[in-house]
């Protein structure tokens, strides 16, 4: 058994035996992450990496268990494991500027940390980073990468060309595996998210009260309908999370107690340990009440219609695609939804997303009063983290609010 593969199997036996004692959202939700790892060593599953806003949904009816290369990333960060990964691939010039959590699965791949996937497959958005790692790795193996260009546009020629992609798509992982489409675990897969859907909307309705039910990390890393899309974990992880804060705000337990700031988090959380969050918690009454990318921004699926189109309409109506104000006006929205006083945007290096757009995001908060604080911070080496300098930075920032 590889490190990797005893890593997940060691992670879920713990997480199961604190479950069996005492079962908390947050717990349930790193436990069926852990299977998902886990199952990149099973033969019974297929094996994709992707970039991360591919449909999972038809994955799962496929047999496949995809992994995003942040989330891989980000476990490694959060391990303590990146390191040899990220200086293996700048030892063979790939530029320190360059977004570490893909320097970190190319170096990855290039020291076979992983068992070869069945399958590459990118989107074209969030960024192109990805899809250039995903490349890279697909020449490391010898393997095709399968790419969907997602439209700029939200139109009805977008859809139908969209929806196209999905079908070549499903063509390719049937050529590469042998795994055909079950079109009945597709509609339970598009059943399962408008299940999952409905009840994140009710745990984050129940975190727009004053005190939030919800602490700071308990929605670190969630955008549950990528990794669990489409799964039975998705509801019921989704169930325990709206059911624990009902619970929680029923009996006036507050995620954080003498909780005085509400904070939105724009983007990537630092993946690494650091005291940021128990420094802003502890010393300030701070609580993140809300992660833009936790956000649900889609209407429910049409359960009796093509489910490749309504996975289509999603992806079309993501916040990250099309122009700038699309984002920005739902960024405006959370933090008026969540009563937020400020707003933390980690910049993380080599990141267009977060870091482009700095001035954007502060413009438009500013109408609404919520002042926004820049963290120049790679979320994944901590090389580039200068802990110190951050938290003093912060201070004066919730001095201010």
């Amino acid at each position: 058994m590889s490190m990797l593969e005893q890593y997940f199997a060691d992670l879920q036996v713990a997480l199961k035996g604190k479950l069996d004692e005492n079962v908390t959202a947050r717990r349930r939700f790193i436990y069926e992450i852990a299977r998902i790892g886990g199952r990149m060593f099973d033969p019974q599953w297929g094996s994709a990496w992707t970039t991360v806003f591919v449909p999972f949904e038809i994955l799962y009816a496929m047999g496949v268990a995809g992994n995003f290369i942040e989330f891989v990333g980000a476990m490694l960060a959060g391990n303590n494991m990146s390191r040899p990964y990220f200086e293996k691939a700048e030892s063979e010039g790939y530029s320190t500027d360059s977004c570490s959590y893909h320097r970190t699965i190319i170096g990855a791949a290039r020291q076979g940390l992983f068992p070869e996937p069945d399958l590459l497959i990118g989107s074209s958005f969030p960024c192109d980073g990805g899809v250039k790692a995903l490349l890279r790795v697909g020449e490391i193996y010898g393997k095709k990468v399968f790419l969907i260009h997602t439209p700029y546009e939200n139109t009805p020629e977008s859809l139908d060309y969209l929806v196209t992609q999905y079908r070549a798509m499903i063509d390719f992982v049937t050529d590469q595996t042998g795994r055909t489409l079950d079109m009945d675990k597709l509609h339970t897969a598009v059943h399962n998210n408008n299940l999952a859907r409905e009840y994140i909307v009710e745990a984050l309705d129940l975190c727009k009260n004053t005190p939030s039910p919800a602490r700071s990390d308990d929605w670190k890393n969630f955008i549950i309908y990528v990794l669990l899309g489409g799964s039975n974990a998705a509801v019921e992880v989704a169930k325990i999370y709206r059911d624990e804060f009902q619970h929680k705000h029923d009996n006036g337990i507050p995620g954080l107690a003498n909780e005085k700031f509400r904070l939105l988090w724009i983007q990537n959380r630092i993946q690494f340990r650091n005291s940021l969050i128990k420094k802003l918690e502890d010393d300030y009454g701070a609580n993140v009440v809300i992660d833009e990318l936790n956000y649900i921004f889609w209407e429910p699926m049409d359960e009796s219609a093509d489910p490749l189109v309504e996975l289509a309409k999603r992806q079309l109506a993501h916040p990250l695609i099309g122009p700038a104000d699309r984002r920005l006006d739902l960024l405006k929205k959370m933090a008026v939804e969540f009563k937020c006083h400020g707003a933390v945007n980690p910049s993380h290096w080599g990141c267009r997303q977060s870091g482009g757009m700095r001035n954007m995001f502060k413009d438009v908060l500013t109408t609404v009063n919520v002042p926004v604080i820049h963290l120049d911070v790679d979320c994944v080496d901590e090389r580039n983290f200068s802990e110190g300098q951050l938290l003093t930075r912060l201070e004066a920032f919730m001095e201010m609010l």
